[in-house]
């Protein structure tokens, strides 16, 4: 139960490495095909609902004037993604019923838990185990918040809907911290996609050099970020191209790729020279290809400076449009890849328990 559908490279990605680990302990796994209105309507070209949701004038018209000048690239977007989840999620997926009943349902990962903002800012409570489905048990692997914020009537919703949880783990240390404080035991594990190699997301996909010249790869998900005229700067002084991936469709970035699939996506992340990402997927699979990186946000970062933390490499975090080091030094994954195996082995452990006991 997790983002299967979304145009997203990061949650779909996820969702497929946990399939696929599962499938790798013997069991037989299926997307659980829930997907509601407020959903849909996040990847819609067009929405009209969206158009008025938690808009003043203002937005309402900002929204529409920006559909009207990216219709067409959105729609392209959006076709590449679709012929994706036919080949790769659709044939995996079951039905939202009461119907069936299941041995264990894995909630995760992603920001399942999130306040939704195309459902009003609410929690989804489906996600939260409050819902038709029937298993034997259900637990949770690397659920994410995004960022926690809770009120009061935050915490009673949460500590009442997680007691049908037979065992939970999450992705982020302060949502551990935040459920701890609530009196509610639960794990720190990897995201789905960091359990698996390199090699064995190559056995998933195949990957090929996108471009002839080598290149910098800017992922730019959170605008401001990074000051663009630095990473300009960085690829011309170090002789190569600049090649920039946009995670949305907007009026300024006709020049950036928009349209690329997942597949796709590993490929530019394996055969950069160098990546600047603002995006917590696009940090995670430089790490997995062992590439030199500098990561930024201008929000969320929590997620991104526990995960290097862990690994050791804090110092390719930087502030928000910080100073970019023309001559950085050279990572040496040699012990990242020593602390990302040892993650590893314990998250299969969580995951491997809470499903078989």
């Amino acid at each position: 139960m997790t983002y299967h559908r979304a145009h997203n490279y990061g949650a779909l990605l996820q969702a497929i490495a946990l399939r696929k680990v599962l499938l790798n302990y013997g069991h037989e796994v299926w997307y659980i095909d829930y997907w509601p209105e407020y959903r849909y309507i996040a990847y819609e070209s067009f929405s009209l609902k969206r158009a008025f949701m938690n808009h003043n004038i203002k937005g309402t018209i900002k929204y529409i004037v920006n559909t009207v000048f990216t219709l067409k690239r959105k729609k392209r977007r959006n076709s590449v993604f679709e012929i994706f989840l036919e080949k790769n999620i659709q044939p995996y997926c079951n039905r939202y019923s009461s119907l069936d009943r299941y041995d264990v349902i894995v909630y995760g990962s992603d920001q399942i838990w999130r306040k939704q903002p195309y459902d009003y800012g609410k929690f989804d409570a489906v996600y939260y185990g409050n819902n038709i489905l029937s298993a034997n048990k259900h637990i949770t692997y690397a659920a994410s918040m995004g960022e926690v914020i809770l009120s009061q009537k935050d915490k009673i919703f949460i500590k009442k809907s997680l007691k049908k949880f037979s065992s939970i783990s999450v992705r982020e240390d302060d949502l551990n911290e935040a459920l701890s404080n609530l009196g509610i035991q639960c794990n720190t594990v990897l995201d789905p996609t960091l359990l698996l190699s390199d090699k064995e997301w190559e056995n998933i996909f195949i990957t090929n050099r996108p471009f002839e010249k080598r290149y910098v790869l800017y992922y730019r998900l959170m605008r401001n970020s990074f000051d663009e005229l630095q990473i300009q700067a960085f690829a011309k002084k170090s002789n190569l191209d600049l090649v920039i991936l946009d995670g949305l469709v907007r009026i300024d970035n006709r020049h950036s790729l928009t349209d690329i699939d997942p597949a796709y996506f590993l490929s530019l992340i394996k055969y950069a020279d160098f990546i600047f990402t603002s995006s917590y997927h696009g940090l995670i699979f430089s790490l997995i290809y062992r590439k030199q990186f500098f990561a930024s946000f201008i929000r969320n970062e929590k997620r991104a400076r526990s995960l290097l933390n862990k690994v050791d490499l804090i110092n390719r975090l930087i502030l928000p449009k910080g100073l970019i080091p023309l001559n950085p030094d050279v990572i040496n994954y040699k012990e990242c890849e020593r602390r990302i195996e040892e993650l590893r082995k314990f998250s299969k452990y969580i995951l491997s328990r809470d499903v078989n006991t």
